[in-house]
């Protein structure tokens, strides 16, 4: 079943309608981003493996500064994204002055992000000159009033906002025949190591993290869609309890699941990136739920001896879903034996799940989103948009986006909703808890998203990192999950068998003169 769903992807994502739609990345006010070939040379070996530090320690020297580093970025998104990997959406016309700032202000009090460029998904709202756009056509011009909650921490942490990502457009709930990685807006991402699925909706931050368009860039997710294109790419991601990181200015799908997240090469970075994401925020409710661990110094849980004495369960699948995957599973349980771990077997975890329940939330956020942002219209004003001209604002349809704007916000609705939400969480949450409980397992593990609706559903905490690749080349991801809050002791499973293995290898980008597509 999921070879015929990834054939499928890979058939659409090389296959896209051509529409009129695609929106030029725009270099206005990023004219002076020049460096010279011996420089980005230099670069170009550096960051290949550099890690956040590695970065600050350059600084720290005065071999490296924030607008080379932005110019850096910026002549390899011109190089290779545009028309090429398609991975960004667009670029801060203040991204060079910001990092001069930064520069002139450096002192060494300042944090680990200080000076670090980081890209957004296209769904995270920004005070500045950018737009936030879902992808969509329809919001082509919308901006947000403001910085998002999750931005205003990375602005007050120094981090400097190159720009924003392609994804799949309305975050992947927009048609039930999408492609991944593909909006009107920014056309069609693609996988950074080849001729693979991109994965959805986080398509273009999965994609410019892996292939070194900025040092770190953020996703979102509500099922699946920061650890499949994290999986997808080679890349590392933690999908958090949820409420970690506040949705406040998200363009959301529903409260319910919906949450921000980084997606980095390194769990040395993600840990870094996620101390200055992190925290409890009036505008989101949910984050005072998480408020125990929202200070949390997540780099102390850099422990290479973490997988030590624990119980870890491995998921069985009967078939192999993919050829070679439960070959992959076995791999990962030797890893993690010969690092004094004790691997037991798990059937997968079936959870009850509907998928009605996102329709009511959808309608109800984001119509609560555009009035926040005084844009005035509703969700149903923007269904009504793209089919003045389908072909061209919705060229794969857009079935779910009109579910959800003809969904009723009644109180009868929303009580039906609320019910059958915590139906779907309570289901998820328990097959999660007693297998964590019977087992006596510290997390289990999967690969890529395969068990998403388990710990999506719940809310519950899941760290995805690279475990190996395909024949074919293309990257695969074992992804460990547990109980709500427990977010450090996954990370410190998950450092451990990166630092074990060392299996991530970069892409080799290709020049878009040089892509073949067939």
């Amino acid at each position: 079943m999921k070879v015929t769903i990834m054939s499928i992807q890979l058939e659409r994502q090389y296959n896209t309608p051509p529409t009129t739609g695609k929106r030029p990345l725009d270099f206005t006010g990023l004219e002076d981003a020049l460096l010279d070939s011996d420089t980005i040379a230099d670069l170009d070996s550096f960051l290949e493996t550099a890690t956040i530090p590695d970065i600050q320690a350059k600084f720290a020297d005065g071999s490296l500064n924030s607008e080379t580093l932005v110019a850096y970025y910026i002549q390899r998104i011109k190089t290779y994204d545009v028309d090429g990997y398609n991975s960004v959406l667009e670029l801060n016309p203040d991204a060079l002055k910001i990092a001069r700032q930064r520069d002139a202000e450096r002192t060494s009090e300042q944090g680990s992000m200080y000076g670090i460029p980081v890209l957004l998904k296209d769904n995270i709202g920004t005070g500045d000159k950018m737009h936030n756009t879902a992808g969509a056509k329809a919001l082509e011009d919308s901006q947000s009033d403001r910085d998002a909650f999750i931005v205003k921490r990375l602005r007050e942490a120094g981090a400097i906002i190159l720009g924003k990502c392609n994804l799949s457009e309305w975050a992947n709930f927009m048609s039930f025949d999408s492609s991944n990685g593909f909006t009107v807006l920014g056309g069609q991402t693609k996988n950074a190591y080849g001729k693979f699925d991109v994965g959805g909706s986080s398509s273009g931050s999965g994609s410019a993290a892996s292939a070194g368009f900025a040092t770190v860039t953020i996703g979102t997710e509500t099922s699946g869609s920061l650890v499949s294109p994290a999986s997808q790419n080679g890349a590392c991601t933690l999908k958090p309890s949820l409420g970690l990181l506040s949705r406040d200015r998200i363009i959301p799908i529903t409260e319910w699941q919906d949450t921000a997240g980084p997606i980095t090469r390194s769990m040395t970075d993600l840990v870094h990136f996620l101390n200055a994401l992190a925290g409890v925020d009036e505008n989101d409710k949910q984050t005072l739920k998480t408020a125990s661990i929202a200070e949390t110094d997540f780099t102390q849980y850099l422990d290479k001896d973490a997988l030590k004495g624990k119980r870890i369960a491995i998921t069985q699948h009967e078939p192999d879903p993919r050829e070679g995957d439960i070959a992959l599973l076995d791999q990962s349980a030797a890893v993690m034996t010969s690092a004094g771990a004790t691997v037991v077997r798990v059937p997968y975890l079936s959870v009850d799940f509907s998928l009605w329940t996102y329709f009511y939330a959808m309608n109800e956020g984001v119509n609560a989103y555009l009035s926040a942002i005084g844009d005035g219209r509703t969700l149903a004003d923007l269904v009504a948009f793209n089919a003045e001209d389908e072909a061209n604002h919705a060229p794969f349809g857009q079935g779910l986006l009109h579910l959800a704007s003809i969904t009723p916000l009644t109180p009868e609705m929303k009580k039906a909703h609320d019910r059958l939400h915590h139906s779907n969480s309570a289901s998820a949450s328990h097959a999660v808890r007693a297998t964590l409980r019977d087992l006596n397992v510290s997390a289990i593990v999967d690969i890529n998203n395969y068990s998403t609706y388990a710990y999506a559903v719940s809310g519950f905490p899941a760290v995805s990192v690279p475990a190996g690749y395909r024949d074919s080349g293309e990257p695969v991801s074992i992804t460990f999950f547990g109980d709500y809050l427990q977010d450090a002791n996954l990370i410190a499973l998950a450092y451990a068998y990166e630092q074990l293995t060392q299996i991530r290898k970069a892409p080799k980008l290709i020049l878009p003169s040089d892509r073949v597509e067939s």
